[in-house]
């Protein structure tokens, strides 16, 4: 039998239902072990759900400035290569950018400097946020797959949920040194996210090939008022007493529930996000509708 381990990495924001959803379609049905890794500042009353149920807590000291970090473990090329793109969210972690490039891209280099070999003990690896909402269980997957959900792309590959072999997690999770590398080799892409970044960077350690892109199965949400460094949830989850960050992201993800089991099972499975997709949904075509007659 494969063994699973589930990584988190940043902020973890979602509380209890967003963690449980985790358990329910992920972690529960591979009978996966669970790795934290954040800053242990966020270890508060709300999140010890998280630490009492991992296998590995990886929390750390986190620095007020992650220039400190790269400063300290790389050259300024890699935080010049940052900055080139602080409209985009790369820079965020470093000095006053807002997002959270420079953070999450960190925290992978926390991982392969400390981390790796624990991780390469296992068959297969998921790495994710802590933010994410879960509405359905994995494909199935083979040695040589690289899975990563459709959509939320953003000039490269979306960075939010990605599943491999334990073989590719030193080429995955070496990250910044790419960041390191990139304008000296010539290989930085030409908007600098950290999706743009993520798939250059799989593409230079000849990864790429092995993506898979499967259906959307979980969407990123956040507890009203939970600080975030880039984009604000607007849209209310009902029911759930949670924030919907990218409304796509929803709608793709129980859409493709929708197709999967049809419209009775699809209700059953759970009522109040069915009836927030209808909801959502209704709100889009009327919002085109005013348009077109506006």
């Amino acid at each position: 039998m494969n063994k699973f381990l589930v990584i988190l990495t940043g902020s973890p924001r979602g509380g209890l239902k967003t963690w449980n959803s985790l358990f329910k379609n992920i972690i529960d049905p591979l009978n996966a072990d669970l790795a934290i890794c954040f800053g242990n500042k966020f270890l508060k009353k709300d999140n010890f759900f998280l630490v009492q149920k991992a296998t590995f807590d990886w929390t750390f000291e986190e620095p007020n400035n992650w220039s400190t970090y790269y400063q300290d473990n790389y050259s300024k090329k890699a935080i010049d290569f940052l900055i080139s793109g602080s409209d985009y969210g790369m820079a965020g972690g470093i000095d006053d950018n807002t997002g959270s490039g420079a953070i999450v891209s960190a925290l992978k280099d926390i991982i392969y400097k400390n981390h790796i070999k624990i991780v390469e003990d296992y068959d297969f690896v998921i790495h994710t946020r802590a933010d994410q909402y879960y509405v359905d269980k994995l494909p199935e997957i083979n040695d040589n797959e690289i899975l990563i959900p459709r959509g939320e792309d953003y000039f490269g590959i979306c960075d939010r949920f990605i599943l491999f072999n334990s073989k590719f997690a030193k080429n995955y999770f070496s990250l910044c040194n790419f960041l390191e590398n990139a304008q000296d080799k010539n290989l930085a892409p030409d908007f600098v996210t950290p999706e743009s970044v993520l798939l250059s960077h799989l593409k230079n350690e000849n990864l790429y090939s092995n993506v898979k892109r499967i259906d959307r199965f979980n969407f990123t949400v956040t507890l009203k008022n939970e600080h975030t460094r880039w984009r604000v949830a607007k849209y209310n989850l009902y029911l759930k007493n949670l924030m919907i960050k990218y409304p796509d992201e929803f709608l793709d993800s129980m859409e493709n529930l929708r197709k999967k089991y049809g419209f009775y099972k699809f209700l059953l499975k759970d009522i109040v996000l069915a009836l927030n997709f209808y909801y959502l949904v209704l709100r889009k075509v009327l919002g085109k509708l005013k348009k077109l007659f506006s």
